[in-house]
């Protein structure tokens, strides 16, 4: 049956924008893991309307990184080891078949790209400079997902990578190991890529994926034990 003009549904592509904004927020922890997020609040903040936010809202939920819930509302999504299991069991058969692909299909202008980011994620590395090494590091990662030639493969990862993000920027913030660790990862996986062994390139990102893993799982369960011992003395604290 054919729809009639009234029946014409505006594209979200609003409320895709301000989920954009709204994920920048979670995924560098300006929002922390439980946060409630109160619609009238963001509407004035964002100046935007109800509808776009609740937009937001439904994609957000559908890449995990809130949660809605009767009589609890809108929260960003609570962080944990067992998530993260999770969602790095996905990434490591995933990032591994990427990086085999990259290895198949990768152009001259894409290894190029590669090369310059790891230089300047090398660079960063030696300064301590954080924030510019995450970038680069996220730029690293997209790129090589593009340089897979496979647009399938990279939407999919790309949904795995958001969840993974909020984790990877925790870890950076808490322990210069993960610079360490990515920086010689990388360049090993760029190095099997361009020399086009997907084989090697895939047992290279598998290796860097398990590795990260580790580092980060030991931040996560820190970041967990300070939240329970702080949950007691916040209940402590609240009037009854």
């Amino acid at each position: 049956m054919k729809r009639g003009p009234s029946e014409f549904v505006v594209p979200k592509m609003i409320g895709a924008e301000v989920a954009r904004a709204f994920a920048e927020h979670i995924v560098y922890l300006r929002w922390p893991p439980g946060m409630r997020l109160i619609e009238e609040d963001l509407c004035a903040h964002f100046n935007v309307s109800r509808s776009p936010v609740r937009d937001a809202f439904q994609i957000l939920d559908g890449e995990g990184l809130i949660t809605r819930a009767a009589w609890r509302g809108v929260r960003v999504a609570p962080m944990s080891v067992a998530d993260l299991d999770e969602i790095y069991k996905c990434r490591v058969a995933l990032e591994g078949l990427v990086a085999a692909e990259a290895a198949r299909n990768a152009g001259e202008a894409d290894l190029a790209l590669l090369s310059t980011l790891l230089t300047e994620m090398d660079a960063a590395r030696a300064d301590q400079d954080v924030e510019v090494f995450f970038d680069r590091n996220v730029a690293f990662t997209r790129t090589l997902h593009k340089a897979s030639g496979n647009g399938t493969l990279s939407r999919v990862v790309s949904g795995i990578e958001k969840q993974a993000l909020r984790y990877r920027y925790l870890a950076h913030q808490n322990t210069y190991e993960i610079m360490d660790v990515v920086c010689a990862g990388d360049r090993k996986v760029f190095e099997a890529i361009a020399a086009r062994k997907p084989e090697l390139s895939r047992r290279a990102a598998v290796k860097l994926i398990r590795h990260a893993h580790q580092v980060i799982a030991r931040v996560v369960a820190e970041f967990e034990e300070a939240e329970q011992a702080a949950a007691p003395r916040s209940r402590a604290a609240s009037p009854v």
